[in-house]
Formats: structure tokens, C-alpha cells, sequence
């Protein structure tokens, strides 16, 4: 749908909601956002969320591991949201607001996103009377983040814009280390809130409707990005990211793929996820990997098996990492009368 071409004051009366409160989950690669996102859907209650989902690749992880929000689901064009900002989240947010009985927005940012656009989106343009952006949220991996984390612009501007943030992963450091992470993030956002968390498990009352963004923080801001959208847009090309994206109707063989992940997985891919099908298993398997932790979580497939997966770094070799990938798959399978692989069990 395309965002309609009248004024403000024609608009207002045929949406169905005003101030509609708005929440932001942004964080670096692999920090738990989506997991955040899982325990809100979850313990909603009879709160009508809906959830716009943001991934940097041309393949959507994200919207496969999330849990069922029913029709409440928008997807943004792929690619950085805050790099795409003129009207394809505006659109998107239009689209939200026509809908009936939603009580909330739930945005989730890709790993690589300044968040800064985003607010700005928010602050300046004609959402600012239809919307109200309620809290920016940045969730950090209490494990892998450090005082350089890839040496990403991005990264420290999550904290820095972040209205709250959620030390997630904690199981996964020692008490010295958090400590240090609450000292290092205090320096870049002096006040800030803070929440700590494993799984991303946190009370909703301490996440949503809390009224932390504060407007006249960004007045200046506002100005320069009504000015000119464009200057708030070249972290990616600061950062220097790009992704790697493979899909296969064949399935792996899980000792060649462990080989890669072992042997052949370049340093400097930071994450990795997918969707993933091994020959010598019937499930679905979900595959996160966070700098140097990797997960596969198995649960039954819902649709045709298939592979999907996406890697993001720094500077990657696309074609090297293609052939490696294709390496890891089965031979040839036979299809039985009835369309199905003949597979071991």
C-alpha cells in the first residue's frame, strides 16, 4: 500500500487510531532481539500488538522465528530500515494505524541499524501526531560486547540513543564482566535505565507504555534531519557490513556443515542464522550463531524443507562462502512416486 498523497488534517479523520504508542527494540548483531520480541508476544495478554520486522539480507530469518501474530505482521523492505528510511517505514506505520483493534507497535530494528533515523522518523515527519514513540530499547550481549564490538558506529549509537537498556545473555558472563559492561555503557549514556536479563526475560510493565522518550532531547536533531534525511544515512558505509544470503532445496549433510562452521567460517562473520535441513534429520533445525557461539535448536517443519540462511560481516568473500556452503550439501536425491525424498528414516 502506498502512503496516501493528502494532508495531515484530511487524514486524521479516516485512521482508526491516534498516539498510537510505539516501541523500538534495536541492538547490535546477535544481542537478543528477537527473543525480546518472542516474550512480548507471548505475555501480551489481551494487548493487540502489532510488529514491524527489519532484517539486513534478502532472505527473512526473523519473521520464521517469530511466534504467530496472527495478521499483525508487517514486514519492511529488506535492508537496513534506517538506510531506507523516506517513506518505506512511514508507509509501513500507515498501514498499521488503517487496521482495526491495535493497541500497540512493536518495531524491530536489524543488528546493524543507528536507531537515530528511526527516532527521527518519528519526531519529525506527520507520525509524530498519529503515533507516540513511548521507549527506544537496546538490548546488548552481555558476553560479546566490549569497549571496540567490531568497531561499529552503529553499536555504540544503539546505547546512545537507547531510552533503556537490557544486558541480556547474562548467564553467558561473570559478574565482573557485567559490571564492567554497566561502567563502559554509563560513560557513553550517563542516566541511563538498565535492565538485566537471561533470554530476554524481563516484566512487560518495565518495557512497554514506561514513557521514556523524551522529545526535546532531539529539537536539534529534528531540524538538520527535516533538512536532509540523506547525512543521517552512511553508518553501513562507516561500518563497511555487507550479508551473504544461500538457499538450497537440498538438504546439508551435518558433518560437512560442522566442518565449515569448525574449519572454514571466516573470522570475520559476526552472525549468522537460518533455517536449516540435514539429511540425516527429519526437523526443522534453527540455526543462531554470535561471533564465536553457534545453536541449533531443532522443532517440526511447517512448510517444504529447505535451507535459508544469512551471514553478515565485514568485507566477505560472497562467492568463496557460496561454494563452501554448496560444498556442504547432499549428493543427489531420488524423489519417490509421490514427489518426496527418499531420506534414512
Amino acid at each position: 500500500m502506498t502512503r496516501p498523497n493528502f494532508t495531515l488534517s484530511d487524514a486524521l479523520p479516516s485512521l482508526p487510531k491516534t498516539g498510537m504508542p510505539v516501541t523500538i527494540i534495536t541492538g547490535f548483531l546477535g544481542s537478543g532481539k528477537t527473543t525480546l520480541l518472542n516474550r512480548i508476544l507471548q505475555n501480551k495478554d489481551n494487548l493487540k500488538v502489532a510488529v514491524l520486522v527489519n532484517e539486513f539480507g534478502d532472505i527473512n530469518i526473523d519473521e520464521q522465528l517469530l511466534i504467530s501474530v496472527e495478521s499483525n505482521m508487517l514486514e519492511l523492505d529488506n535492508g537496513c530500515i534506517c538506510c531506507t528510511i523516506n517513506d518505506s517505514l512511514v508507509d509501513a506505520v500507515y498501514r498499521v494505524l488503517e487496521r482495526e483493534a491495535i493497541d500497540y507497535l512493536v518495531i524491530e530494528t536489524t543488528g546493524i541499524a543507528d536507531p537515530l533515523p528511526i527516532i527521527l522518523t518519528f519526531l519529525s515527519t506527520e507520525l509524530k501526531f498519529l503515533t507516540r514513540l513511548d521507549a527506544v530499547i537496546t538490548v546488548v550481549d552481555a558476553a560479546a560486547f566490549d569497549g571496540k564490538h567490531f568497531e561499529s558506529d552503529a553499536a555504540f549509537s544503539q546505547i546512545r540513543y537507547g531510552d533503556l537498556v537490557i544486558i541480556n545473555k547474562i548467564d553467558l558472563a561473570s559478574e565482573a564482566k557485567i559490571t564492567e559492561l554497566e561502567a563502559f555503557i554509563g560513560d557513553i549514556k550517563p542516566e541511563f535505565r538498565i535492565l538485566q536479563s537471561e533470554y530476554g526475560k524481563v516484566p512487560l510493565p518495565l518495557i512497554l507504555d514506561i514513557g521514556l522518550t523524551q522529545e526535546d532531547r532531539y529539537q536539534d536533531k529534528i531540524s538538520k534531519f527535516r533538512r536532509d534525511r540523506s547525512s543521517f544515512n552512511n553508518h553501513l558505509a562507516n561500518d563497511g557490513f555487507s550479508f551473504v544470503s544461500f538457499q538450497s532445496d537440498r538438504p546439508f549433510e551435518l558433518e560437512k556443515f560442522t566442518h565449515f562452521l569448525t574449519e572454514h567460517l571466516p573470522n570475520n562473520v559476526f552472525r549468522a542464522k537460518g533455517i536449516l535441513w540435514f539429511i540425516e534429520s527429519p526437523t526443522r533445525n534453527i540455526f543462531q550463531l554470535s561471533g564465536p557461539r553457534y545453536d541449533l535448536q531443532s522443532d517440526d517443519w511447517t512448510s517444504q524443507p529447505k535451507n535459508e540462511i544469512v551471514l553478515i560481516g565485514r568485507n566477505l568473500d560472497e562467492s568463496l562462502i557460496k561454494e563452501q556452503l554448496n560444498d556442504c550439501l547432499a549428493g543427489l536425491i531420488i524423489k519417490n512416486k509421490f514427489g518426496l525424498p527418499n531420506l534414512p528414516w
